[in-house]
């Protein structure tokens, strides 16, 4: 059986890439390459990209006073005034607590938010999901990540950790290689805009020296410093890097992690973060990652049940506790006896599903 050699890091610009897999016609149209090759990663706004650009920086000055409609996903290409996201995120918790009987008020879960810090590993440049004709789709899945910031700052998150893509990408060769590169160029802009109008301040970690974005980023991130809100990007990222000298550092200046978010896999392989994630619970969120597949308060009940998959599995992971005896044998009893799951629907006609674990079993939320 044929195997891959070398590290992600020996993977990276100028190492030699392989061959893409073959593609019968016959059964798999839609998986054949475009006619028109995508050229060297850039970051040119075409006039549309510029309007995206203008009317979600724009929205981003919050009209007091202003109660927008919300408009259906892929159709307005705002961010919801934070305001909103708050009222938001307590309606969503109060529908929450009440499910699951909880017996915490949405200000408190709110002001907790503080100390929650997700990290987010996305599902790619998705392309099996329908874009909307008005959507640049080189740039909708950078929007997914610039949203999601926004909706955690707008409730009070301090940190958080995006993963933008890995250096095991490149295995896939050089023609998909080129087009995720252009993604995240394309999303380098309004990320950067966004941080210097909000005073977001913004960390890479994991690019090798000769990354084929270096220049385009350098020249766009503010360099920003004693900020409120800190996000850490993980870019062409390999576990490997943390092995070095130089990836020990930059290991030591991430936040530790309370909640792993990967979109549509089941499995974190590829995106690990050693000691960072020791105490970490995992939430799988099953819907792509396309800022046009996703309304404001989807991005706001991804947050709420993240924090609740925190405070499920506080005390567990390497710190479990029980109150008493009874407490033993009630997990034992729906854990091991009457295996314990329970579905929970926040409102009619869910888009999204939310998976994740408790001490007793497992927990699935429509939304």
């Amino acid at each position: 059986m044929a195997r891959e050699e070398g590290t992600p890091a020996e993977r990276r610009p100028g190492a030699s890439k392989p061959p893409l897999p073959e593609i019968f016609p016959d059964l798999s149209p839609d998986l054949l390459p475009e006619v028109d090759l995508p050229g060297p990663a850039e970051n040119e706004l075409s006039s549309l990209d510029e309007g995206f650009l203008s009317s979600l920086i724009e929205s981003m000055d919050y009209r007091r006073g202003s109660r927008r409609a919300p408009m259906s996903s892929g159709t307005d290409f705002t961010l919801s005034p934070p305001e909103d996201v708050r009222d938001t995120f307590k309606s969503i918790w109060e529908r929450l607590a009440a499910e699951l009987e909880l017996d915490i008020p949405p200000e408190d879960a709110l002001a907790s938010l503080a100390d929650l810090v997700v990290y987010d590993i996305p599902d790619g440049t998705r392309t099996t999901l329908t874009v909307p004709p008005m959507m640049d789709v080189d740039l909708d899945a950078g929007m997914f990540c610039l949203a999601l910031v926004h909706t955690l700052r707008s409730l009070g998150a301090r940190k958080a950790v995006v993963m933008t893509h890995t250096a095991y990408n490149r295995a896939r060769g050089p023609q998909d290689t080129e087009r995720f590169l252009k993604v995240i160029a394309k999303a380098v802009e309004p990320v950067a805009q966004y941080a210097k109008r909000h005073r977001v301040k913004l960390r890479l970690v994991g690019q090798a020296p000769g990354y084929e974005l270096e220049e385009v980023i350098s020249r766009a991130i503010p360099d920003l410093e004693g900020e409120t809100f800190e996000v850490d990007f993980l870019v062409d990222y390999a576990e490997e890097l943390f092995l070095t000298p130089e990836g020990r550092e930059a290991l030591a200046r991430l936040p530790d992690i309370d909640v792993c978010v990967r979109h549509t896999k089941l499995q974190i392989s590829g995106g690990w973060i050693p000691t960072k994630m020791l105490r970490s619970s995992y939430m799988y969120s099953q819907n792509g990652t396309l800022f046009s597949n996703w309304g404001p308060d989807e991005y706001v009940a991804l947050v709420a049940i993240a924090l609740l998959s925190k405070k499920l599995m506080s005390g567990e992971a390497l710190g479990k506790t029980y109150l008493d005896v009874d407490d033993v044998k009630r997990r034992y009893q729906l854990r091991e006896l009457n295996l314990f799951q329970k579905t929970v629907r926040l409102r009619g006609d869910p888009k999204k599903l939310f998976v994740l674990g408790s001490p007793i079993g497992l927990y699935h939320i429509y939304y």
